[in-house]
Parts: structure tokens; C-alpha cells; sequence
């Protein structure tokens, strides 16, 4: 059910996307639906919420790697990003999804987005950067809008490198 509600809203953005449509794609009866989902509002958020496990392994793996904190940072941004827009490139709705899936309207990628900047501010302090909390939230916010302005995802991950290797050096 979450996979067909994925897939609808990437198709017919969330205005567009009816609970009867999900149930249909997903091979279920609405009742079944309704069982586990009160509105498709309930079937976004369980997609947000396994989108943002997905997002907890890539970070992860990114920040745990050896290296220096900047590339561990840039690199853990740029995965993050290029994730979200690969799964919204092509869709006629991905400025709307983008807005749903806003920190602003969902609380479980608003609580992955404030540990993820927590925990590049630990990386920065534990590099000796002294101002490291201010730090992160210029790094965050410049990644946010290379990601909003980027063309392509091949953008991403250079863009967020130069920037973090130049406010970090």
C-alpha cells in the first residue's frame, strides 16, 4: 500500500491522489485501505516515514566513513540530496511533494533534518571548528539551495563539496 501510494503521489501529486486510486493500485479493497490508513494525508506520511529510513542509511554511511570532516559532511549532504531529487525527477509534481515533504509539514523528516544538522555541528566541534553550531546551519542552507537550483543531480555533489571545502577551510 505504500509503494502504490508512493508511486500515485510521484504521478498525481498528493492533491491528485485518492484513497480509492491507492487501494486499486495497490490490489486491496478500500475498506483494507482505510483499515490501516485513515486519509491519503496518513498513507504520505508512512511513505515520508520509510523515505527518511532510507535517508537515516545513506547519511550514516556517509558520515561514518574515514576521512576528513569536511568530506564526511559534503558527502552525507550530497547523498542526501541527490536521493531526494532522484526520486522526484520526472514527476509533474515534484515542487508539490517537495513542499509536503517540507520539514514545515512533516514532523518525522522536520526530526531527521534537526539531528542530521546536530550531528554535522558534533563532526565540526570535534574538528576544532569553533562556531561549529553557526557553521552547520550555513553548510545546511547552502546545500538546501545547490539542491533547489541544481539541473541535474550530477550538480550536487560537486557544488556541496566546493562550499563546504571552502567554509570549512
Amino acid at each position: 500500500m505504500i509503494d502504490a501510494g508512493q508511486a500515485l503521489f510521484l504521478r498525481d501529486g498528493l492533491r491528485g491522489t485518492t484513497m480509492e486510486a491507492i487501494a486499486s493500485q495497490a490490489g486491496v479493497a478500500k475498506a483494507t485501505l482505510y483499515s490501516y490508513f485513515s486519509d491519503k494525508e496518513a498513507v504520505f506520511a508512512a511513505v515520508a516515514g520509510r523515505l527518511v529510513g532510507e535517508l537515516k542509511t545513506i547519511v550514516d554511511g556517509e558520515l561514518s566513513r574515514p576521512g576528513e570532516a569536511w568530506m564526511r559532511i559534503a558527502a552525507a549532504l550530497s547523498a542526501k540530496h541527490r536521493f531526494v531529487y532522484g526520486l522526484l525527477e520526472g514527476s509533474p509534481h515534484a515542487h508539490e511533494l517537495y513542499e509536503a515533504g517540507s520539514p514545515e509539514n512533516s514532523p518525522e523528516l522536520a526530526r531527521f533534518d534537526r539531528d542530521f544538522e546536530d550531528r554535522i555541528t558534533a563532526i565540526l566541534r570535534e574538528a576544532g571548528h569553533g562556531d561549529a553550531a553557526r557553521l552547520a546551519t550555513l553548510i545546511w542552507a547552502c546545500a538546501e539551495g545547490i539542491s533547489r537550483r541544481a539541473e541535474n543531480a550530477g550538480q550536487i555533489g560537486p557544488a556541496t563539496r566546493l562550499v563546504v571545502e571552502k567554509l570549512l577551510a
